[in-house]
């Protein structure tokens, strides 16, 4: 009964300490907490290791990614040494750079019949540190596990390791190694094992030529994921060594050097971070988890500064300013036009819709009349996803257009919609094919040698190739988040930028000989007195969603008035609304793709001003299309319904001449039933698989005859092998990732799920 009372006495004083140490490694947790929550639950982030994985540079892109791990790691571990009194006191600008933050060890009593408090709390404020640093290592290696079994790629350390339940163990390990009586202990047994400074200078170096050669050998396949596992564990291995021998390490390393190295680094890193901001488009040329890794450490250095500036002014300002930025980042948020979009004028009156499907039949009636057979009015309704829904997307389009020498675009095609990633796809397709029509020309949705990309076929892959997600992780941990809290200065939002990008990697493969942007013209340009044009057919109608913020109704950005219809009743038309406020205006065609596809705060949601009722004024906000419907099926269903009374009213004679056929673009994704949830999780299941659920529904309802589907498809592992050759091609069948950023593998490999599927594409223009 004594051990038993001394053993919770103890653990009280254990975990009394623990807490108040924790507390001066707050900036640590934060970083911690932030990494495991983007790289564990959040998908866009999640899909960040794939695409490292897949990366064309890898032998660069794994390398920066593991620097910036061992970074992090290393001031983890080091930076709360500045904290204490006795470091801090001696600390000044000149010699910060190379201080040895060390002098609070000088005052600990030698005695080793020392109270077990003085015990604890001596050995914890050395061992804490290093263990966050090891547990941010090893997160970063078992969110690969995680990332695998969420894409149920099963093999030999997915089935040995639940990451989940490994990450539990490891924690508690790791808590035990901070208890000096458990700890003194495993030091006896490993110390029983000879080793000199010698095996430990060997250990680690066999652990980078480890390393090294695990990424030597990637071929850009999922199997490949698990050597990206050993490689990140011989990162935490190689840093457990080095910090728990660090008094040997550090007798034969200058200490001035060692320290001045890891708090350089930090600073170098933070200053690439404010560069990059300043420069933003840089940041499209690193990978998009490095760029998420930087942010999230220039954040934790700018912390470092603001604790020890206000250790030395003997105020809390690292508090002070966190408070002032939430009281600030709330008052500026509602009198702040940084998220405005940007509205454009616009000449073009929209004809009901009723008139315009009427004006696009009347158009093609000698095609109807001479066809043999029924003739196909296409409607399609293309699911998000990001740049892969996108893709394929443009791909279908690209091939369809092909295939029919343009008859598809200027023919068959009576509208397009969509959510998200697949509505991107649709506009730019529109946005070509709608110009090369108006100019009586075939527009080319094919690479040629000159574009710079042999492994490719379609401009559209050439276009998805690009990398649309750093750029937008960047702003939102930096500019925009500075923005948010200050107000000061004005630049342009990541929602902005992301237009621009969009704009500029699409001029460069499509209307090159164009002073202006394609995707930055007004959207109701591309109607421009459509209905009335001499030997010009109407244009198939281009119909973008987005859902508004504060009340969550459905809004179509259309070329054509709808709110009387009752086939479209409750879905709110943008552009009549938008009118209220600011007559004969409408916005870009970008604009209208970026509030369409807006990934949860990697994309801000768009604003427009207004005025209510009684003369106050708000902002309008306008989020992704996806959170209502993820494959605008509802518009499709009401356009069609539409359509069949146009055609019963006006042209009775042609109805069974005319065959309706709803075009699903859609991905392949078929979610298990998982087990029973916890009434605890139950409620945000629901939330997380409602719109799963609700795509199914409407995807029903359109009808499963004409659906695409996209899968991951084996390619080979080099483009330059050919098919012909009699020895045997390595095939590897690459993971297709959710963000906007996509590998070449995986746009090779959508390529070679489109050479699966052109026997049904070539279905839909056949008459039957």
């Amino acid at each position: 009964m004594v051990k038993l009372l001394l053993f919770f006495q103890q653990f009280s004083i254990w975990f009394k300490i623990l807490l108040s140490e924790l507390s001066n490694n707050l900036i640590s947790l934060f970083l911690i907490l932030a990494l495991y929550f983007a790289l564990w639950h959040f998908p866009q982030t999640i899909d960040l290791l794939l695409i490292l994985n897949q990366a064309d540079a890898f032998l660069f892109e794994v390398p920066l990614y593991f620097f910036l791990l061992m970074v992090s790691a290393f001031l983890i571990w080091n930076i709360p040494k500045y904290f204490y009194y006795y470091n801090y006191k001696d600390i000044s600008f000149s010699n910060l750079i190379g201080f040895v933050p060390n002098q609070h060890y000088k005052f600990q009593e030698r005695n080793k019949s020392v109270r077990y408090h003085y015990l604890v709390r001596i050995h914890m404020r050395k061992v804490l540190p290093r263990i966050l640093a090891l547990l941010l290592l090893i997160i970063s290696a078992l969110s690969i596990l995680n990332a695998m079994e969420l894409f149920e790629l099963d093999n030999i350390y997915t089935n040995f390791l639940e990451p989940t339940d490994t990450l539990i163990y490891c924690i508690f390990f790791l808590f035990l190694l901070s208890e000096p009586t458990i700890y003194s202990h495993m030091q006896e047994f490993i110390n029983k094992i000879p080793k000199t400074n010698a095996f430990i200078v060997l250990l680690s170096v066999g652990l980078i030529v480890f390393i090294i050669s695990l990424g030597t050998l990637n071929t850009q396949t999922e199997k490949d994921l698990g050597n990206l596992f050993l490689s990140n564990c011989a990162l935490a291995l190689f840093f457990f060594t080095l910090s728990f021998n660090s008094y040997r390490f550090l007798k034969e390393f200058p200490q001035k050097l060692f320290y001045g190295i890891v708090l350089f680094s930090g600073f170098i890193l933070l200053f690439s971070f404010l560069a990059l901001n300043f420069v933003p488009e840089w940041a499209s040329r690193i990978n998009p988890l490095s760029i998420l890794t930087l942010s999230l450490l220039s954040l934790f250095m700018i912390s470092f500064v603001l604790i020890l500036l206000g250790k030395k002014l003997k105020l809390p300002l690292f508090s002070i300013i966190v408070v002032l930025c939430l009281f600030s980042s709330r008052l500026f948020s509602e009198s702040s036009d940084h998220y405005q979009l940007t509205i454009k004028p616009s000449e073009v009156e929209r004809p009901n819709m009723e008139q315009y499907l009427y004006q696009w039949i009347k158009d093609r009636i000698d095609i109807i009349e001479e066809r043999e057979g029924k003739f196909p009015a296409l409607l399609v309704s293309s699911e998000g996803g990001g740049s892969r829904a996108g893709l394929w997307s443009f791909l279908i389009h690209s091939y369809l257009y092909e295939k029919s020498n343009g008859r598809y675009f200027e023919e068959n095609l009576l509208s397009l919609t969509g959510a998200s990633g697949g509505s991107v796809g649709n506009a730019m397709f529109f946005a070509e094919a709608q110009l090369a029509m108006y100019n009586n020309k075939k527009a080319s949705f094919k690479t040629k040698s000159t574009d710079g990309y042999p492994a490719l076929k379609y401009k559209a892959s050439a276009v998805y190739k690009e990398n649309y997600l750093s750029v937008s992780l960047l702003s939102l941990l930096g500019r925009d988040l500075f923005k948010e809290t200050t107000s000061l200065f004005r630049f342009k939002n990541r929602g902005k930028l992301l237009e621009e990008q969009w704009s500029h990697t699409y001029k460069k493969y499509f209307s090159k000989e164009l002073d202006e942007d394609i995707l930055q013209k007004e959207f109701l340009s591309f109607y421009n007195n459509s209905t009335h044009k001499e030997k010009k057919r109407t244009a198939p109608l281009l119909l973008i969603n987005t859902t508004h913020t504060q009340t969550g109704n459905y809004n179509v950005i259309s070329p054509v008035k709808y709110a009387h219809l009752r086939p479209l009743t409750g879905m709110r038309d943008f552009i009549e609304n938008l009118q209220k406020s600011y007559p004969d205006s409408s916005i870009g065609l970008s604009t209208a793709m970026r509030i369409n596809a807006g990934f949860p705060y990697i994309t801000p949601v768009g604003e427009v001003k207004t005025t209510s009722v009684s003369g106050k004024q708000y902002s309008d906000q306008y989020a992704d299309a996806g959170y209502y419907d993820n494959v605008g099926g509802i518009v499709s269903k009401g356009v069609e319904e539409v359509f069949r009374n146009v055609l019963r009213d006006s042209f009775p004679e042609l109805q069974d001449k005319i065959n309706i056929k709803h075009i699903i673009i859609a991905n392949s994704e078929e979610r298990k039933i998982i087990k029973t949830q916890t009434q605890y999780k139950a409620p945000l299941t629901t939330l997380q698989n409602v719109r799963y659920g609700h795509t199914q529904e409407i995807i029903k309802k359109l009808g499963s005859k004409y659906i695409i589907k996209l899968q991951p498809t084996a390619i080979p592992l080099s483009f330059s092998e050919s098919e012909n050759k009699e020895e045997e091609v390595l095939m590897i069948k690459p993971v297709l990732p959710l963000g906007r950023y996509l590998s070449t593998v995986a746009v090779r490999s959508m390529e070679a799920r489109l050479n699966k599927v052109k026997p049904q594409l070539d279905a839909i223009l056949t008459v039957n």
